[in-house]
């Protein structure tokens, strides 16, 4: 499966992430000592057979209840508060602790969520990680959790979050699920409907290695309440309710074309609308570039001349160079599109013009995708006049676009003419995705989600862009920015409502 998405300006840090829809394996892989032992019951073998689980889309609290979050509903339930509870814990980022499993699953329903149940919380402590014993890996490392320590709990999010940007998966707090324990339950691959023991999961500050794997199953009476178990709540999800509400809380101007490429599954939101490109625009120059080589109207090894007056402020490294000096065309592209590099740009548009990049996107039917002229810089370091200008860019009305302009439709549309090797040839579009894998500002489309991702964003004033495409594993800048942000949360829902990137066994 594949997903193609391009998303124009775009919210607030949620408190959630979306874990995609898809399959993994769940249980321990790997024979360790303990299949050895003679003792009976073998409470450290119930996590085998593994098994292979398909589950929906479901979003899941990046960080454990603080005591800060409980007191809010302690104060609007009139619940009982934890027995070690004192008036200044109503402030404390610390995870909260002493709570039954009654009262876990009465805050998540206060939040108008859930408890997870035991296989999505493996799949979402897994990150996307087969057979894998760590939320990030296989190898144990005390500096990435909270673990094997009397200091008791600390404050959720300390450690580095796992590949779908949730936070003390291992350690910290064990952590309450939905299920029923039950020592056969990997044998039968059904979760039993009652029993005396709800599972916890995740280990906790208090415990060794093996218990902080992301497979290692524990049980515990509901009623009780311990220092070392707390919780997060999870949701069901509907894309589409999802989607309405970040965009209803978002004040901005959205534009959104995706597409499944194997299904033909679509979303779009004022999917023709004429939008600014930002550097998105850069993919279209880059393929403008590979169809003069292809035809002979340039080389990839002919050598480039860094002139200063191309030199502009913003992304980039070559204006760090000593201006004179020559860089081969084909680093000179895959500058503009790795790093981004204005100056590149410029150095690219001086080679090839706007005009050339426009007449190719014409050949291809993209008739809505336009370069305009060379980039001026970023912030207050702007050139009067960068030059460069198209012969599209000169009427009045299309002066508003900045260096470029196209359709969330469009851009889609080459996307996909890239993936099935449709622009210039075959190999020259295989070239052109490979160039996108590199590209390093991936904190829209690719920011939480583990799969190979091949895009191009961009960044002007409030503008916000990203356009790319998502693999599954069958086939004033800043990275927090509330477009950003939305653009990534976007994606995730689309993703959910299009069908998953991973087959479903």
């Amino acid at each position: 499966m594949r997903y193609i998405a391009l998303f124009f300006p775009a919210l607030l840090a949620a408190q959630s992430v979306v874990v995609p829809a898809g399959s993994f394996t769940m249980g321990r892989t790997k024979t360790t000592s303990d299949d050895a032992t003679k003792m009976r019951p073998q409470i450290l073998l119930d996590d085998r057979p593994t098994r292979v689980v398909a589950l929906p889309a479901f979003s899941l609290d990046t960080h454990e209840v603080t005591h800060a979050q409980y007191a809010e509903f302690l104060a609007q339930s009139k619940r009982p508060a934890p027995y070690h509870w004192k008036p200044e814990l109503a402030k404390s980022n610390v995870a909260v602790y002493n709570v039954s499993w009654d009262d876990a699953k009465a805050y998540c329903e206060f939040r108008q969520s859930r408890l997870p149940s035991e296989a999505e919380w493996e799949r979402a402590a897994r990150g996307g990680l087969e057979g894998q014993d760590y939320p990030w890996g296989d190898k144990f490392d005390a500096k990435l959790l909270r673990a094997g320590t009397d200091r008791g709990p600390g404050e959720p999010g300390k450690f580095p979050p796992n590949a779908f940007g949730l936070y003390d998966m291992a350690g910290n707090m064990a952590e309450w699920t939905s299920d029923w324990f039950d020592r056969e339950t990997y044998k039968t691959g059904v979760p039993p409907a009652t029993g005396l023991y709800k599972v916890i999961r995740g280990g906790a500050w208090s415990d060794a290695p093996k218990r902080v794997t992301v497979y290692f199953r524990n049980w515990v009476r509901p009623t009780m309440r311990q220092p070392n178990i707390g919780f997060r709540c999870a949701r069901s999800i509907d894309p589409d309710a999802e989607i309405t509400r970040l965009l209803s809380q978002f004040t901005g101007v959205v534009s959104i074309y995706a597409k499944n490429l194997t299904t033909g599954a679509e979303y779009a939101r004022k999917d023709a609308d004429r939008v600014r490109t930002a550097s998105t625009i850069k993919l279209p120059i880059l393929i403008a570039a590979a169809q003069a080589v292809h035809d002979g109207k340039a080389s990839w090894d002919e050598l480039i001349t860094l002139d200063k007056d191309e030199i502009v402020s913003g992304s980039g490294v070559i204006r760090e160079f000593t201006p004179g000096q020559k860089f081969p065309l084909r680093d000179i592209a895959n500058l503009m599109i790795v790093v981004s590099d204005n100056t590149c740009t410029n150095l690219m548009i001086e080679r090839l013009t706007a005009d050339y990049v426009n007449e190719v996107m014409d050949r291809y039917g993209f008739v809505n995708t336009k370069s305009m002229r060379k980039i001026m810089g970023d912030g207050k370091n702007l050139k009067p006049n960068p030059g460069g200008w198209s012969k599209f860019s000169q009427l009045e009305d299309n002066k508003k676009y900045g260096i470029g302009v196209s359709t969330p439709r469009e851009m889609v549309g080459i996307l996909a003419a890239l993936e099935q090797g449709k622009l210039v040839s075959p190999e020259a579009s295989k070239n052109i995705l490979d160039i996108l894998r590199r590209q390093q500002y991936t904190d829209g489309i690719g920011r939480h989600d583990p799969h190979p991702v091949a895009s191009k964003s961009g960044a002007l004033d409030a503008l916000r862009s990203d356009v790319g495409i998502l693999y599954g594993k069958t086939a004033n800048y800043s990275p927090d920015n509330m477009g950003n942000i939305l653009i990534s949360q976007l994606t995730a829902q689309i993703v959910a409502k299009l069908g998953p990137l991973d087959s479903l066994q």
